[in-house]
């Protein structure tokens, strides 16, 4: 690169000689032949960086050094046709870590069907936070919940292929596949180098669970009367979201509820369009609830809300730092419209809006095309929602009391029945690996199955054997179990003026 920029010297020195640029530059095209095999493709591309930016000052009128790249580009591009996927994926990585190239029928469904149509994987969402993927939400009864994933998890590998530095697409790639056959995910958990791993059976997940909800039943504070709350989680911003929400709110009216709690922690969005119908059930008619900043000022949009309805909440959004995208659009136009407040910790911070454009063959690129703006004109890529109340969840040892040791004088596998294999159950029950009857001393293929997996996270050899060993790790695992404490939805619950009785 110096005899280059020595060469860029000499001729800007010599203004007054007029020479060819190859010539001064290139000997001929055995040196051109030899340059490129010795030196490095670095070395190259940053030499045909500098050329074209020498041409672009110095070359006539109209050249620039866009119009160098393109025509260098497309030129290749006729020689080569394989370069084609090389150059696609280069330029849509380029813009950011959310813009990817899917060069194919097959990657192109892999990611619609995160948002639409059946999902063939474990059940997870999952977010990009400082060059690692973090785990969101889990769905329901889904493999990963059952497995033992916990949002927060840093996923570390899926069947032996790292994933630090991977991005989502990539990722979903890796761990989705056939359904009825198993993957191994690694992940890191409450900041430990040591990785877990977990081997979890693909399932067909048909029916998309975008939103639960459940009343919680308590007591007013002041006077002690019966007081209701209607609790709505929102996993993902899926194609169904809204629809599943409108079952949530019907309930409410239906039973007079009017305090009501969105759980949008550990959401990592999904459609705007979603986000957009949710918010209408609290804001007032032409109220904003988001927009979206294009380069080109034509593009911009703005989503009001219609919302004819007299209907007054006193509404609560639970939001923690996995709280991404299309969550932090509908929390931001609660807070902002100050139709509710927010409960739980700053939220992650990605406003930007991502475009999907089909392409041939059944290719299509996902690019971001804006910025999503709150409705006071915020942009908070990269920042985050502040809540108005900022509320940390802890954890206390788990009560343990009323389990007791095993008897550590034998061992157990598929067929025997013995009080220590109910023990086993039971302890496994406590983390959801085990979902029987927990008093049936039998053992079969289901307790095998959540202790092989029981024995692959614990460094065990995994085989699904109730040895002396496991049974040592599995009461010390169950001592050492630190409950979680969601001082955020009980924050939610003071306030309202509610002592929980009970939920339903």
């Amino acid at each position: 690169m110096n005899y280059f920029k020595k060469a860029l010297a000499s001729a800007l020195a010599a203004s007054c000689v007029f020479m060819s640029f190859g010539g001064a530059v290139f000997a001929d095209e055995a040196a051109t032949a030899t340059m490129t095999e010795t030196y490095s493709g670095e070395f190259i591309s940053e030499y045909v960086n500098e050329i074209v930016e020498y041409l672009s000052v110095f070359a006539k009128d109209g050249v620039t050094s866009a119009s160098l790249y393109k025509a260098g580009l497309l030129e290749a591009l006729k020689d080569d046709p394989e370069l084609y996927d090389r150059v696609m994926t280069a330029i849509l990585s380029s813009i950011d870590d959310y813009s990817v190239f899917y060069p194919g029928s097959e990657e192109t469904n892999e990611f619609l069907s995160e948002l639409e149509g059946t999902i063939g994987g474990i059940g997870i969402t999952m977010n990009e936070v400082g060059g690692k993927l973090v785990v969101g939400s889990i769905y329901n009864e889904s493999p990963a919940e059952k497995a033992g994933i916990l949002p927060g998890d840093i996923l570390y590998s899926a069947d032996g292929t790292s994933l630090f530095g991977a991005t989502v697409d990539a990722a979903q790639a890796l761990i989705r596949g056939e359904i009825g056959t198993q993957v191994v995910i690694g992940v890191l958990r409450g900041g430990s180098d040591s990785p877990l791993y977990f081997t979890i059976t693909r399932e067909e997940i048909a029916e998309k669970l975008s939103v639960a909800h459940t009343v919680l039943e308590g007591v007013d504070d002041i006077d002690g009367s019966p007081r209701k709350a209607m609790y709505i989680r929102i996993y993902s911003f899926m194609d169904n979201a809204g629809a599943q929400f409108a079952e949530a709110m019907t309930d409410a009216e239906k039973q007079g509820i009017t305090d009501i709690i969105v759980d949008v922690r550990d959401n990592g969005g999904g459609y705007l369009s979603e986000a957009v119908s949710i918010a209408n059930y609290f804001l007032k008619d032409g109220d904003i609830i988001v927009s979206e900043d294009h380069k080109a000022d034509m593009f911009d949009i703005v989503f009001k809300s219609d919302n004819k309805s007299e209907k007054k909440y006193d509404l609560v959004v639970l939001v923690n730092e996995n709280s991404a995208s299309s969550s932090e659009v509908l929390a931001a136009a609660i807070q902002d419209n100050k139709a509710g407040i927010l409960i739980g910790k700053r939220t992650y911070g990605k406003g930007t809006v991502q475009s999907i454009m089909p392409l041939k063959d059944g290719e299509a690129m996902k690019f971001t095309a804006a910025y999503y703006l709150t409705p006071l004109g915020t942009n908070i890529d990269q920042i985050g929602l502040e809540p108005d109340s900022t509320v940390e969840n802890t954890y206390i040892p788990f009560d343990h009391s009323g389990f007791s040791d095993f008897d550590y004088a034998a061992v157990y596998e598929q067929g025997m029945s013995d009080p220590n294999i109910a023990k086993a159950k039971k302890i496994l029950a406590v983390w959801n690996r085990f979902l029987g009857n927990t008093d049936d001393p039998s053992f079969g293929s289901d307790l095998a199955d959540a202790i092989q997996r029981f024995q692959a996270m614990h460094g065990l050899f995994p085989y699904g054997v109730l040895d002396l060993t496991t049974q040592r790790e599995l009461y010390k695992a169950l001592v050492e179990t630190q409950e979680l404490v969601d001082e955020q939805l009980n924050a939610a619950m003071r306030h309202y003026g509610i002592t929980v009785s009970e939920s339903k």
